[in-house]
């Protein structure tokens, strides 16, 4: 039972929900329209300058519609996790039926600062009232523009930035909020009927080659069960969120011994955020990849049997400036799969944010992932990461590659950094060996 379906008039939350998705379909349609008159505007002011032959129009933006989609997916998939974990009573909401008029009063005042851009009252609102708050919010940003957008000095893409702004903010804040609802009603739920709900025990064995170790640690865990304290935000739009994780005090019990292949069975703590299958990557840095990755035409996951979209014996080329030279890392496939999660429309968990006790980062596409470490990872921390290594140039006396790369003077595609001509290039598959040695210690 999800948000789209058949709402019953007593699922408050459900009908607000379900009125919400509208209202981003209604965003992703006037985008839609305001990129075609930018478009014709464009082959216009052309035509008006000589140009009598057609000229093709290259939009090298992110694609505005699918970050509006991913949006409205990281809220369709917010309810139903709530409707999975709480019950129907997720589709009523936490608040009160009865409306006096002191009620009705508060509410308002709250309602009118959210929509004022206060977001410091928005933990304390109930459901109801703040997704109410977004939908006004986002239908007024749809009506501005529509009504002065036309005669507006302002240029197309200013429109198109601030119809973004307001879908990424009205789909955090309604993230936000259908998590603090879920996190309040399991708090009042009773431990039995919780446990009953437990996917731990359909856990189901894995299909593919393991390594065995032994040891193997646990201390993972599942963000969305801990009461966020301070909530999501998007880095890159809809495709890239951040979800704040308190840090999780590790026991003796968190680490556990095998003599064989991991025993999801027997896992007692789950980490919702990745595939078992990445899970063991992270867990045996010397597993190699499965023949489902590396032979198949279509790479997919052992164990979810999800498409990955990648390219066997490829890898992707970052450069960062270091402030005194550009340095080149090699982002292998393994640190992709390894980041993935369960399910067709699951995305990725990045790794490196997941080692840390503050945020964890979920990114809708394998680009999206890696403009994340692009972007939002210093050099240091893209050195120790074992799946991506810097690829230097061989120097008299001194050699420090960790990749040998096979000379290809027909690269079809482009690469992640600065250039030197001082536009932002994007990203590049190429084409390297899959040798990767262990990393030396290095000073500093």
């Amino acid at each position: 039972m999800g948000a789209a379906s058949m709402a019953d008039p007593a699922n408050v939350v459900q009908a607000l929900v379900n009125t919400l998705l509208d209202v981003f379909d209604a965003t992703r349609d006037l985008c839609q329209t305001l990129k075609s008159k930018q478009r014709r505007d464009y082959e216009q002011n052309l035509r008006s300058r000589g140009y009598r032959r057609s000229t093709d129009y290259t939009d090298d933006r992110p694609d505005d519609e699918k970050e509006i989609i991913m949006d409205k997916a990281a809220v369709l998939r917010t309810f139903d996790v709530g409707l999975e974990e709480v019950g129907t009573q997720f589709a009523v909401g936490d608040g009160k039926g009865d409306l006096s008029s002191h009620k009705i009063r508060v509410w308002t005042t709250l309602l009118h600062r959210v929509i004022c851009g206060d977001t410091g009252v928005r933990n304390f609102l109930i459901s109801q009232a703040g997704l109410q708050a977004q939908i006004i919010v986002l239908q007024s940003a749809i009506i501005t523009t529509f009504l002065y957008g036309p005669t507006s000095p302002e240029p197309i893409s200013h429109h198109l930035k601030t119809l973004l702004a307001a879908s990424r903010e009205a789909g955090t804040t309604a993230v936000d909020i259908l998590a603090a609802q879920q996190q309040r009603q399991l708090a009042v739920l009773s431990p039995t009927p919780r446990a009953g709900r437990s996917r731990a025990g359909s856990m189901k064995a894995p299909t593919y080659p393991m390594t065995a170790t032994s040891s193997l640690s646990t201390a993972l865990v599942r963000s969305r069960q801990e009461p966020p304290d301070e909530y999501s935000r998007t880095v890159h739009p809809a495709k890239t969120t951040i979800l704040s994780r308190p840090p999780v005090p590790r026991t003796d019990t968190e680490s556990t011994a095998f003599s064989g292949p991991t025993s999801y069975a027997t896992e007692t703590t789950l980490h919702s955020n990745f595939c078992l299958y990445a899970l063991d990557l992270q867990r045996h840095a010397s597993q190699p990849l499965a023949s489902t990755i590396t032979s198949d035409p279509s790479p997919y996951c052992p164990y979810c049997k999800r498409s990955l979209h990648l390219s066997p014996g490829r890898s992707w080329e970052i450069f960062k400036d270091d402030g005194t030279r550009e340095r080149c890392f090699h982002m292998q496939n393994r640190f992709v799969v390894k980041c993935h999660r369960e399910g067709v429309d699951g995305g990725y968990s990045c790794v490196l944010c997941a080692t840390s006790a503050s945020h964890e980062t979920v990114c809708g596409d394998v680009n999206a992932l890696v403009k994340h470490v692009w972007q939002d990872h210093s050099i240091g921390e893209l050195k120790v990461e074992q799946d991506i290594v810097e690829l230097v140039e061989k120097t008299p006396g001194r050699r420090r590659d960790s990749v040998m790369a096979p000379p290809n003077p027909t690269r079809r595609s482009f690469s992640l950094g600065p250039s030197r001509s001082g536009r932002r290039r994007v990203e590049r598959e190429v084409e390297t060996l899959e040798i990767r040695t262990p990393r030396r210690e290095r000073e500093g």
